[in-house]
């Protein structure tokens, strides 16, 4: 998974966006959906330490189809403390 980020609004005025890339080399649609649907609801619960006028995007690796929903989680934090820390 990799997560890039970009402050877009640097006055805060709006809040933080994600958007999520779950290509063809991660599986079917079914597979991609799943992988999509679990990375909105960890980044849902991640949105209050995002900062207001960052945008984020979220990529998901092949890998990812076969992760658990724990497994998601602690990559996606560990690449959204990175991403932030550039950033900020």
């Amino acid at each position: 998974m990799v997560v890039h980020a970009a402050m877009t609004d640097p006055m805060g005025a709006r809040a933080p966006r994600v958007g999520f890339v779950v290509s063809g080399a991660v599986g079917g649609a079914v597979v991609r959906n799943r992988v999509k649907r679990r990375l909105r609801a960890l980044a849902g619960s991640a949105l209050g330490g995002i900062p207001a006028g960052c945008d984020l995007v979220v990529r998901a690796a092949p890998a990812a189809a076969t992760a658990s929903f724990a497994e998601l989680q602690a990559e996606l934090d560990r690449c959204l403390r990175r991403a932030l820390a550039k950033v900020a």
